[in-house]
Formats: C-alpha cells, sequence, structure tokens
C-alpha cells in the first residue's frame, strides 16, 4: 500500500508540474533561511563546550565605572589584579586562579620577529601568570601544561600561529622576538609548548599565548593598581548562593582596607544605593553576557523572527496551492471513497505527498545553504559549515525533526480538507459542499500580507533612518584625515610634519574607531558634575576639524593653554553654564583641588556608534589634574590625494621603528565601519523582503486560481447574461482587494511598534514617518491587483459553454 502511494504521490507531482514546482521552491527557499539560523543558534551555543572541566571555570566580574564606554558603573570584565591574590589566600574553594591580559580594541596586536624575517602583526597574544593551564586544559601537541608556563620569558603557541611562523608545528624550543608597541626593545620569548584548536569556539581565545613575567606580581605602592582580566578554577562541590555570598564579603572587606591605605573614606564613595561588588560568571555564561554589548541572542532575535515568518509564509503556501488543486482531486477521492478508502488511508495518502514535496524541498535548501553560506559568514563574522559542521549528528536530528514538523503543519489541513469530500456530491459535479474553509484561507492570505507590508515599511523607515546617519554632521571633518594606530613620539610626529601634503600631526583619546573615556567629577559653584576627560596635544581640535561655538581652541600663542586651560564640548557646556568661556571649576587631585580655566566651547562630535550619546567631555593639553594616551596618531593632509604621502610616512616609520609594522585606518573608513552593522542588517532584511513578498504572491495566485475554479459556473452565466470580461475581472478582483485592505490595516501598528523599538536603539534618528506606511499600502495593492487580474483575465476569457454544459 505504502508502494502504491509512492507512486501516486509521484505522478501527482510531474501531473502538476508548476504547481508543484512553485510549492517546493517556496518551502525551500522558507526552509533555507530557518536552517541557517539553526546552524548559527548551534554555533552561539557551542562556546566553551570543547572541555567537561570548563563546567567548573568562572570568570570574575568586578563593579566600576573604569574603562567603560559612558563612564557609569558596569559588571566589568576587568577587574583589579591583586583580587588573584586575596582569593588565593582565603577561599579554598578557588583551586586555581590567573591572570589574563584582555585584548586591547587599539591594538591589531603585536609584532613578531624570528631571526632575520620580516616582523609580523599577530592578534590575540595574551600575558598572562604561571597559572593559565591550571584552569584551562588545552591539549598539548607539543610540551605539557604542567612545565608549559614555569619559567618567564616563555610562550605557547597555537598550532596554526606554529605553522606559520616556523612552516611547522615542532616548534618546542625555538626562539621568537616580540615587541608590545613601537619603542618596545621586544622580548626574547622560548616556545615551551604548541597545543591544538578545540573543537568549539572559546570566549577566551588566544594565538598565543605568553608568560613575560609582568603578571607574576602586582603593583606595589597605595594608589598602583593593574586591571585584567581574572579566571577561576572553582572546586565542584560548591553552593552557589555561598559561593557568591563569601566572596562578596571578602571583596568589600578588600575594598575598605584599599581605600584605608589610600585615606578614602569608604562611605562617601558607596552612598545613594552605590555598592562595591565582585562575582562569579561561569563560562558557559560568557560568550552570552559580553559587557558593554549586546549579547547573540538580543542581536540574532529579529533574524529569528524574520526566519520564522518565511518558513510561515512559505507553508501557507504550502496550503493554499494545495486546496487550490483540490477541484482536480475531488474526483479522484470520491472513486477511492465508493471503491472502500477509509479516511485515514485517504490522509495519509496526502501526507504522504506532502512529505515527498517536503523532502524534495529541503535537498534544495542544503543546496541554497552551500551556496550562500560563504556570504552569511561574512555577514555575521563566523565561519559555519553544513557538511563539516563538528555537531553533524545533533544538526541531522534538529533537521528530521524539522522536516516532520513541516510535513504535519504543511500537510495535514489539505490532507483533512480532501479526505472530508463527500463522494455522492462530488460525483455529480458538485463541489460545494466539499469545498469549506474558504475563510481560513483568506485568513491565510492576510497573514501573508501583513508580513510582507510590514517588511516593506520597515525597509523604508530603516533606508530614511540610514540616510539620516550617513548625512548627518559628524561635528568633524572625517576626509583626508588618517589614524595611525600608535602614541605620539616627537620623533615622528616631527619627521611627518614636514612631509609636503601633512597638515597637522596629533594625538587624542577621542576619536572614531578608538576612544578611551576617562571620568571625571568636577566642582562648580559649590555643585558636583561628572564629566568625560579628553587628552590631547596643541593640534588635536584643528586637526579634527571641530567647530568652534564660543571662545577659542587652544593655540600655542597662550602659555596659559598649556597649564589649566580646558576646551569643553556642547553636551559638557549645557550642564555647566550657557556661556561658561572665561568660568573656573576645580577638580580635587590627590591631596589638593586644582583650578581649570574654560577657554572654549566646541560642537559635539562623534567618536562611537550612533546608538550612543555624545558624552559631556572637558578637552585638554595639560596633564594638571591627570592625563591618558592611547594608541592614536591623528595625521591631516591637505590633498584628496595622499597616497604618495602614506608612502613617505611608511619610509620614515620603517627609519624608526623597523620591528614594528604601521597600522593605520582612515577616518572615513573608520565612519563606514561605525555604520556597517546597522548596514548589513538593512540588506538582510531587503532580501527577506524580497522573499516574503513573492511567496505572498504566490499564496495570493494560488487563492485567485482557487476561487476562479470555484466561481466557473458563476462567471459563466454572468458572462451568458452580458457581463464583460473586465466586469469579470473586477469582481474577482474586488474580494482580494478588501483582504489586500485588511492586511494593511492590521500591519501598519505591527510595523509601528518594530520600527519604532529599531529607532528607539539609536541616540539620534528620525522621527517615524508616513511615507513608507503610505507606499507600502499603494505596492501592497497595485501587486495583489496585477497578480489576481492574470488569473481571472484567464477565467473571464474561458468559454462559458464548456462550463454550462453538463447543466
Amino acid at each position: 500500500m505504502f508502494k502504491l502511494n509512492l507512486k501516486i504521490a509521484w505522478r501527482n507531482l510531474w501531473k502538476n508540474k508548476v504547481y508543484a514546482a512553485i510549492n517546493i521552491g517556496g518551502l525551500a527557499l522558507g526552509l533555507t533561511a530557518f536552517v541557517l539560523v539553526i546552524l548559527y543558534v548551534n554555533h552561539e551555543e557551542s562556546y566553551d563546550t570543547w572541555s567537561p572541566d570548563l563546567k567548573n571555570v568562572y570568570q570574575l566580574r568586578e563593579k566600576h565605572d573604569q574603562f567603560t564606554p559612558d563612564n557609569q558603573e558596569h559588571w566589568n570584565a576587568l577587574a583589579n589584579s591583586k583580587i588573584a591574590a586575596l582569593l588565593r589566600e582565603k577561599m579554598p574553594q578557588v583551586k586555581a586562579i590567573t591572570k589574563v591580559n584582555p585584548d586591547w580594541n587599539f591594538v591589531k596586536g603585536f609584532a613578531v620577529k624570528i631571526a632575520n624575517a620580516d616582523p609580523l602583526i599577530v592578534s590575540k597574544m595574551k600575558d598572562s601568570d604561571s597559572s593559565f593551564f591550571k584552569v584551562f586544559s588545552y591539549k598539548f601537541i607539543q610540551g605539557n601544561a604542567e612545565n608549559a608556563l614555569r619559567k618567564p620569558k616563555s610562550i605557547v603557541l597555537k598550532q596554526s600561529l606554529a605553522i606559520k611562523l616556523f612552516g611547522t608545528e615542532k616548534a618546542l624550543g625555538k626562539t621568537l622576538k616580540v615587541m608590545m608597541w613601537t619603542t618596545d626593545p621586544g622580548q626574547d620569548l622560548t616556545v615551551t609548548g604548541v597545543v591544538a584548536e578545540p573543537q568549539s569556539p572559546q570566549s577566551v581565545s588566544f594565538n598565543a599565548l605568553m608568560r613575560t613575567g609582568d603578571k607574576d606580581t602586582d603593583p606595589q605602592g597605595i594608589g598602583n593598581t593593574n586591571y585584567c582580566q581574572l579566571y577561576a578554577r572553582i572546586d565542584g562541590d560548591q553552593n552557589s548562593a555561598m559561593l557568591s555570598g563569601t566572596l562578596q564579603k571578602l571583596y568589600v572587606d578588600f575594598k575598605k582596607a584599599l581605600m584605608s591605605q589610600q585615606k578614602i573614606n569608604y562611605n562617601d564613595v558607596y552612598k545613594n544605593g552605590k555598592t562595591p561588588g565582585l562575582k562569579f560568571i561561569p563560562l558557559n555564561d560568557l560568550h552570552s553576557n559580553p559587557p558593554f554589548e549586546v549579547n547573540w541572542k538580543e542581536k540574532l532575535k529579529p533574524v529569528i523572527a524574520i526566519s520564522i515568518f518565511l518558513l510561515l509564509i512559505s507553508v501557507i503556501n504550502f496550503i493554499n496551492l494545495a486546496t487550490a488543486q483540490s477541484v482536480q482531486r475531488a474526483k479522484e477521492v470520491g472513486v477511492k471513497k465508493v471503491l472502500g478508502s477509509y479516511k485515514k488511508q485517504l490522509i495519509f495518502q496526502f501526507l504522504l505527498e506532502s512529505a515527498l514535496q517536503s523532502i524534495i524541498s529541503l535537498f534544495i535548501s542544503i543546496i541554497l545553504i552551500e551556496l550562500v553560506l560563504p556570504e552569511f559568514n561574512s555577514h555575521f563574522n563566523v565561519d559555519l559549515s553544513f557538511w563539516h559542521n563538528p555537531n553533524i549528528l545533533a544538526l541531522m536530528v534538529q533537521l528530521t525533526g524539522l522536516f516532520l514538523f513541516i510535513t504535519l503543519l504543511a500537510g495535514f489541513y489539505p490532507a483533512w480538507i480532501l479526505s472530508n469530500y463527500n463522494p455522492v456530491s462530488v460525483l455529480k459535479g458538485n463541489y460545494e459542499n466539499g469545498l469549506k474553509g474558504i475563510a481560513f484561507r483568506n485568513v491565510l492570505v492576510i497573514f501573508q500580507f501583513v508580513i510582507s507590508v510590514t517588511f516593506i515599511i520597515s525597509i523604508g523607515v530603516m533606508q530614511m533612518q540610514s540616510k539620516y546617519i550617513s548625512n548627518k554632521d559628524l561635528g568633524f571633518e572625517k576626509g583626508n584625515l588618517i589614524n595611525i594606530k600608535t602614541n605620539y613620539e616627537d620623533k615622528l610626529a616631527n619627521k611627518i610634519k614636514l612631509i609636503p601634503g601633512v597638515s597637522y600631526v596629533a594625538t587624542t583619546t577621542q576619536v572614531m574607531g578608538n576612544t578611551f573615556n576617562v571620568p571625571e567629577k568636577i566642582k562648580y559653584n559649590g555643585n558636583e558634575i561628572n564629566l568625560n576627560t579628553v587628552s590631547v596635544t596643541m593640534d588635536a581640535l584643528p586637526a579634527l576639524g571641530v567647530n568652534v561655538l564660543q571662545g577659542r581652541i587652544f593655540s600655542r600663542d597662550y602659555k596659559q593653554d598649556t597649564v589649566n586651560a580646558v576646551v569643553l564640548n556642547e553636551a559638557a557646556a549645557n550642564l555647566i553654564s550657557k556661556k561658561p568661556v572665561g568660568k573656573k571649576y576645580e577638580v580635587f587631585n590627590g591631596s589638593k583641588n586644582v583650578t581649570f580655566q574654560i577657554i572654549g566651547v566646541i560642537k559635539n562630535y562623534h567618536n562611537e556608534g550612533f546608538d550612543k550619546a555624545v558624552l559631556p567631555t572637558i578637552y585638554k593639553v595639560t596633564s594638571l589634574g591627570g592625563s591618558a594616551t592611547t594608541n592614536n596618531l591623528l595625521i591631516r593632509f591637505n590633498t584628496s590625494k595622499y597616497n604618495d604621502v602614506i608612502s613617505k610616512i611608511e619610509k620614515e616609520w620603517r627609519k624608526l621603528y623597523p620591528n614594528y609594522p604601521m597600522d593605520y585606518t582612515s577616518l572615513d573608513d573608520a565612519f563606514s565601519e561605525s555604520l556597517e552593522d546597522n548596514e548589513r542588517f538593512i540588506n538582510m532584511i531587503i532580501l527577506f523582503s524580497g522573499i516574503s513578498v513573492s511567496l505572498s504572491l504566490l499564496g495570493l495566485f494560488a487563492l485567485s486560481t482557487f476561487v476562479a475554479k470555484r466561481r466557473t459556473k458563476e462567471i459563466a452565466v454572468r458572462k451568458v447574461l452580458g457581463a464583460s470580461n473586465v466586469q469579470i475581472v473586477n469582481l474577482l478582483n474586488k474580494s482580494f482587494l478588501i483582504l489586500v485592505i485588511v492586511a494593511n490595516l492590521i500591519s501598519w501598528p505591527i510595523a509601528y511598534i518594530i520600527v519604532k523599538k529599531w529607532l528607539d536603539s539609536f541616540a539620534y534618528r528620525i522621527d517615524i514617518p508616513v511615507i513608507p506606511f503610505v507606499i507600502a499600502t499603494l505596492l501592497s495593492i497595485v501587486i495583489a491587483v496585477l497578480t489576481v487580474s492574470i488569473q481571472a483575465r484567464k477565467a473571464a476569457l474561458t468559454d462559458p459553454v464548456n462550463a454550462l454544459k453538463y447543466e
């Protein structure tokens, strides 16, 4: 019986090639989007699962406002290095703890030189103490965990880096020189181990792990601190609540003792509900809880929703196309019932047909996945694979479940409808009793168009927001400006200034692509105000091309500028005074108050993404009250053709720093990079919208076909009574126009809520416009009319004699 049903299903596919192709193609597109999301979710969930020992590894996160983008308190991945010694001594539950330098975003990597070869920049080189491999259980290809970091000046390489540097993984005992910054004379490190790349991705990843000795001891002195990442291995049999309580108590006592040594009143710092905090974060939770960033689950929510909608639209198409063919299958069902077929047998037959189409769609979707995976990997910055997936068995189980779910979801309703036909009615040629459920099919079409119209509205709003951001005044001139990732050195700066085509050479801690915010509390007119401090050189603000709103910016003509003068941005000026130029404020510096004078106000300039508001900021040349340096060397050109100028700069660079390659970026590129995520998301919405609209049109085509066949005799009678072809077309169009209009009325509030939430993620945004809503409505109506008219015209041109001759 199964073989017979399979033959019937296969023959029906060939008999209705067009419908089958539309069904299978539509379902394949929906499955492709959904399976890609499954691959991505599997990848993200697989972080830090490469060793069973990792379930007892935790990261320590400290609550503080240092190194935070907005100068507010956050649970930071950087913690005081002295906490490691505290836990070793006071918490016996901690079996091992290690200190590790993070990946700083202001450097691309460290320079590595082997013998007489040219230096290479290697990313993800981390410095740690000797305990790293007591916490993380890596598989050693050469060397072993016990001895790898026993001595300072040792380095452990990942297998891929060892092959890249030495041409072989057998690198044990070999020496390489590492330069951490441009003026670093370098350290000779001996390779003491080579480890394999784990099978699953890691939150704490590295290409090379060094033990230079810097992390072996903590900074001496009361006020000296070093912030790094701390990872601990905990004894497995621990109550998490008790562990957290013990940790917090130890930390509070530690902070009180530290502040007492620094002669800082603990109660003055921690008041108004503010409390110190230290907590353990399980390693398995690190990837889904990044500090200061939106986690991958939040980022993926829109993509998951879109992929589900596309899959639902595909399934709706499947249902509508299957029921559109019901007239052709009615007599087949009637004959089978007369010959003794049971309802269960008929349902099984039609489900088998659905399963056959589903399995073909799934195979096609796998081919499509292989074709689009490279672009998908590039879009999400991952390295996914289907056939070489490390969890291929789990993936196959998921796909099997998806296949069964889709088969039942898409096939059960048509199977139920077809198997319910009254054999007496359909064999007499009366299909009315057997063709119920038109209301349900109308709801499905409305649902499809609600999704499609919502997509179209979203595209319109997103494009307008994107255009607004692209054309927004940044507050500085991004053209003809590059940023070399190095600190300001007079020797290099003076040589670059002599190159024709160079206008300014300067540095600042606040520039797009690399920002280092330092909080500062000032006292003005008896009030305390929290601001952000940026260190600059004299030429930094002219190099950026900022707009001066009040007063002036720094100048060498005024000696005061290097002593206690500051410039404010608009946001800071708004907190102080409408006309702050000439006014003074105080900052507590160590044991005394230091006075600063405001000499000018500049327009806010953007240095981070548009999802963050510009911080109220003080700019100062003086080191009074503290200063900070990062790897920013700004160079402003007075020509747009500056490639030759850059070549000359690189020549001077190589003379001064032969062992450290020059790394630079243009501010134009930094601006484009800040928009990259949103542009990718918009492009994805456009692509999925196109697929959604196409599938919706197929669904509308299916329903219009169904209705035209259902009303064949009605149309014939009307024609005999004198109705024109245009009147017949308008008759069929009218019912579908109502569906599309209803879909638009439903989609408008849904689209409004969605785009408002998306726009709210920007600190700088447009108001929700009406135009995209109007365009989406008109476009959906025009598309619907054209689609239905094709089928309606075909029905109108049919000879009425063919429909009425058996009456």
